[in-house]
């Protein structure tokens, strides 16, 4: 019986090692009772371990049964449309292989322990146990070090990568088991050839497990860079809509003349029903298809006026302060891009929402002790995706369509350049961005 509890706590130890490991390289999901769920799933995998050791199922079974196991539970718990899950999954089960090996090896090739009493005397099973426990808590410390990069595998590559890694996974706890059996009774000759086949295997493993990450590491960039060419499109089209929206507002003027002279002539004819009639139907065009804004910049007028638009479609009731000082330290492609983005992610939020819930979008844009404030909140679900970082990521995935997510990177990007703060606070029923960025001063606005 003490032995059974002496392997369930050790089960415990290694289930909670990768628990520490998944937390530090893995996107966790953002919900309630998160933790409790990992303590839950390390005791479910130290009691899958342990039943696997008492039924003394074959090491195939039992390596495949525990893999899967493992890569199921935290999925449960992290994201898993990113192939660094399982990464980092195999990663940990080759470091657990790694630790094993030199826990029962080694003593017995470089300090030449008695093979039989690792297997009969408690003292050396004690050591050995230690060893390896030791020997696993050092590997994952290290694989703690090295920094978490994104990176992307074709279809093809994730499947050979995970047939690999299997494959490599049950091979080495064959070997490994196969050198104990060898070692309490066959020739030394058998184990130095099985030692050297292990060594070639892993070192084998090792490479291609470094190849395939940087190859992934290349692919992310690439993503990456396309990714900002399809912003600075993106950032262009809104730039070009704002000019077609001030052609369309000096239209309007020009023509305010003509509409002016066709109801004075109205009037002086005393056709008042068609004064009136002209008049209501001048109105609910400007209503349709024009929110004259009047804060002095051009560039926020248009912008504001296209969203304001956009938020009538999408039945939105926008509330909006704008009182802009001379000396903002935007440019117009920046000031585009930012206003753009944030009522892009409103009413994208505000979309999600029933038809029967309240849509609004409150906005503010004024100054605030030396500083530009622009504050913006909207009604949403409550549904938010969180990485390790704490960063806010996209609901929708970049395969959805390539423009998500890059929104809110954006105006973090816009903000760190002119080293601003920009603080945003969920709730369950509301999202708010709050941005401070410090005014040109009066010697920045005559060069």
């Amino acid at each position: 019986m003490s032995d059974y509890i002496a392997e369930f706590i050790i089960n415990i130890w290694v289930s909670f090692l990768f628990l520490i490991l998944a937390n530090g390289k893995l996107n966790r999901r953002s919900f309630r009772y998160s933790y409790l769920l990992q303590i839950l799933s390390v005791l479910v995998l130290a009691e899958c371990a342990l039943l696997l050791d008492v039924m003394q199922a074959p090491v195939i079974i039992k390596s495949l049964t525990i893999l899967l196991v493992l890569h199921y539970l935290y999925t449960c718990i992290f994201f898993t449309f990113q192939i660094s899950n399982l990464f980092w999954v195999v990663i940990f089960c080759i470091v657990e292989l790694a630790s094993k090996f030199t826990a029962t090896i080694f003593p017995v090739e470089w300090l030449h322990t008695d093979a039989d009493g690792m297997l009969t005397d408690y003292a050396v099973q004690s050591s050995v146990t230690i060893l390896y426990l030791l020997t696993l808590t050092v590997l994952t410390s290290i694989l703690l070090c090295f920094s978490s990069r994104a990176f992307k595998l074709s279809r093809t590559e994730k499947i050979i990568f995970v047939l690999l890694s299997v494959l490599c996974i049950v091979i080495e706890n064959l070997i490994v088991a196969g050198q104990v059996n060898i070692h309490t009774g066959s020739p030394e000759t058998y184990a130095d050839l099985l030692s050297a086949i292990c060594f070639l295997i892993l070192i084998l493993f090792v490479s291609l497990t470094i190849y395939l990450y940087h190859l992934g590491i290349e692919r992310e960039k690439n993503i990456q860079l396309s990714r900002q060419q399809l912003l600075s499109e993106m950032e262009r089209k809104q730039y070009d809509q704002i000019i077609s929206s001030i052609s369309e507002l000096r239209y309007l003027k020009h023509d305010i003349s003509n509409h002016l002279d066709t109801l004075h002539a109205l009037m002086v004819n005393h056709a008042y029903p068609e004064a009136e009639a002209f008049i209501r139907d001048l109105t609910a065009t400007v209503n349709n298809n024009h929110y004259i804004l009047a804060s002095g910049n051009s560039t926020v007028d248009s912008i504001l006026t296209n969203k304001l638009i956009q938020c009538k479609s999408a039945q939105i009731q926008v509330e909006y302060s704008v009182f802009l000082p001379d000396n903002i330290p935007l440019s117009d492609i920046e000031l585009c891009s930012l206003l753009g983005n944030l009522f892009d992610n409103a009413i994208e939020a505000c979309e999600q929402l029933p038809e029967t819930e309240q849509r609004s979008i409150d906005f503010s844009m004024k100054p605030f002790q030396n500083m530009l404030s622009i504050a913006i909140s909207n009604r949403t679900n409550g549904y938010y995706r969180i990485d390790k970082k704490n960063h806010f990521l996209s609901t929708k995935t970049i395969e959805d369509t390539p423009e998500h997510g890059l929104g809110l990177s954006r105006i973090q990007s816009i903000i760190n350049d002119h080293n601003g703060i920009f603080n945003i606070q969920p709730t369950t029923d509301t999202f708010m961005i709050q941005i401070l960025l410090p005014l040109k001063r009066k010697d920045e606005l005559i060069e």
